[in-house]
Formats: C-alpha cells, structure tokens, sequence
C-alpha cells in the first residue's frame, strides 16, 4: 500500500493540471491579498479616540436592545406598537473600537470572512483535482494498465483516494500559512494589528484546520463521482447540477417565493457553514409578534458529522462500482 500511495503521490504533483490549478488558486490568493494593500490606511490619534468614545455608547446601546429582545422573545416582555425586532435579537457583533476605526484591513476583525472563503475556494479547486486524477485513468485505459500491475482493486482505488486528498490538505496548508503570514504582515503595515490573546490565536488554527478538511472532503467527494462516473467530466457535470438547480436555485426559489427555506437542512452547503462557523441558527419572525422562532439550528459537530458521512458514502459507492465493474 505504501508503495501504492507512494507512486500515485508522485502521478498527482507531476501532472499539468494540479500545476495549473495550484497556480490559479495562488494567483487568486495573492491578488485578494495585494487589494487590501491598496485598501488599508492608518488611524490617527484624534480617529482612535473618537472610535473609543462611539465604542462605549453605541456597546451600551448594544447591550439594552440585546437584552430587551430576548426579553421579548422569551415572552417576560411585549414588544413595543411598530417595533421591529431582528430575527434572533441578531443586531450583529458589539461594536468596539476596532470595528469602528475605518483603516481598510484588520485581520484580528476579518479572518474569519477570509477563512471561509478561502474553504470554498480549496473544496473547488480540490473537486476539480480530484475528479480529474481519477477521471483521466479511467478514460484514457490508464487504470486498466495499472491493475495489471497491481490487481487489488480497492487498494488501487483507495491509494488513489488517499493520494489525492493529503495533496489537495498539503497544499491547503501551505497556502493557508503564506496567506495568513501576508495579511498579518498588510496588518502590522498600517499600524493595525490587535492584540489577539492565545485563544484567538487558537481559534485561527482550529478554523485552518476546518478549513483544510473542507478541502479534502471536496477532493474525495469529485474524486468519488468521477470513479463512479468514469470520467472526469461525469463528476464536473454532476457537480455544476448541484450547485446551479439546488443550492442556487432552490435559495432563489424560496427567496422569491418569502417562504420559510425548507430546504435549508438538506443542502450540504448548510452543514458546511455549521462546521466552520461553529455552529449557525436561521430563524423566522412572527410578523404579527415580532417573535423569531428558529427554523434549523446546526452544531459544528453535526456539521463535520454530515459532510464525513456524505464523504464515506459516495466514497463506498465508488469502491462498490470499482468492484462490480469491468476496468475498461
């Protein structure tokens, strides 16, 4: 199996696509870190006082309507004729004086955003890895060939797998450490770097490595369709239905529609958000009481607990059509 994984390792970087996309997506990383440089500019001494005073008003503030709508909601109060209350008392995070210094960039305040979409960005580009390392065998007779040498078919199958998501994880990290070291670096450049505490510090690598496993899932999950498939393009067609008839289009639909989303907890993409947002919460306002009640609430484990099953299953999919089928 070592020598297996070994020989696959070496197929998966030597070959032009995985060049290519690796360099696609650097290049996408550096221009969204070379646009904060041109974005950012740094507070002056009278900017931070005035940020420091609106702070402490406007958190005072934060703090009466946070805690009247959950007095609201919990029934201990009315809400007042003409009231309009957020759904979940969500009046957004409590202001500070970093969140109202306007200076372009802070990472202590937007890691999180970038995280994220950095996660969308590697499960695309490790779909798209994945469903072609296997795909290309599969269509050109390479994977015939190599059974030839190697006829165990779950173990050829499962090298490749494996191969395919530890490259896609690697070069996940490795991005994600020169992209954080750059936008801490465009940070410490104008004059804006927080004092983040150890467990910020800690949060940062617990949301990285979230990050990375999203990554890994989107590899395993094109590699899986594109097996079953047996080519690339089944898992890139399977793929783009997806997201353009269920993600997209059943969102706009019950968007249009100003209907509760029922079809909220059954898109993967839910799920996903639950596991790197530690957690998320809809809800829905009662017009008439002004009453949010929640209409899905996902945990992060549950979240991790979804996307893993999902992964294992198309993953025994293809391993089961591996070894019905014919290698042809």
């Amino acid at each position: 199996m070592s020598r297996l994984f070994a020989a696959e390792w070496s197929r998966l970087f030597s070959r032009r696509i995985t060049l290519v996309t690796s360099l696609l997506v650097g290049t996408m990383l550096v221009f969204l870190a070379f646009g904060f440089t041109l974005s950012g500019s740094t507070p002056t001494d009278d900017e931070i006082a005035t940020a420091k005073e609106r702070a402490v008003s406007l958190g005072q503030l934060w703090d009466e309507r946070t805690e009247h709508c959950g007095r609201v909601q919990s029934g201990l109060e009315q809400a007042q004729p003409g009231e309009d209350l957020p759904r979940g008392c969500d009046y957004g995070p409590r202001p500070t004086q970093d969140s109202l210094l306007d200076y372009g960039f802070s990472f202590h305040r937007q890691w999180p955003k970038l995280y994220y979409g950095a996660a969308v960005l590697f499960a695309l580009a490790g779909f798209v890895l994945g469903a072609s390392f296997v795909g290309v065998e599969w269509s050109s007779g390479g994977m015939a060939s190599l059974l030839l040498w190697a006829p165990r078919r779950g173990r050829v199958l499962g090298a490749k797998l494996l191969a395919a998501m530890a490259g896609v994880g690697l070069l996940s990290i490795v991005y994600l450490a020169l992209w954080t070291g750059a936008f801490m670096v465009i940070s410490a450049g104008n004059g804006t770097v927080s004092q983040m505490s150890a467990g910020e510090f800690g949060s940062v690598l617990l949301t990285a490595l979230r990050v990375v496993f999203v990554a890994m899932a989107g590899t395993a999950l094109g590699f899986s369709v594109a097996s079953i498939g047996r080519h690339t393009s089944a898992a890139l067609g399977v793929g783009i239905t997806y997201l353009l008839l269920w993600e997209f289009g059943s969102t706009v639909v019950f968007t249009v529609v100003g209907s509760e989303d029922y079809a909220e907890p059954y898109r993967l993409s839910s799920w996903a958000r639950a596991w790197l947002q530690k957690g998320i919460e809809a809800t829905e306002a009662n017009p008439a009481t002004g009453v949010a009640r929640s209409t899905f609430h996902a945990t992060w484990e549950q979240g991790g607990l979804v996307m893993l099953a999902v992964m294992l299953a198309v993953a025994a999919a293809a391993f089961v059509s591996m070894n019905r089928r014919d290698a042809r």
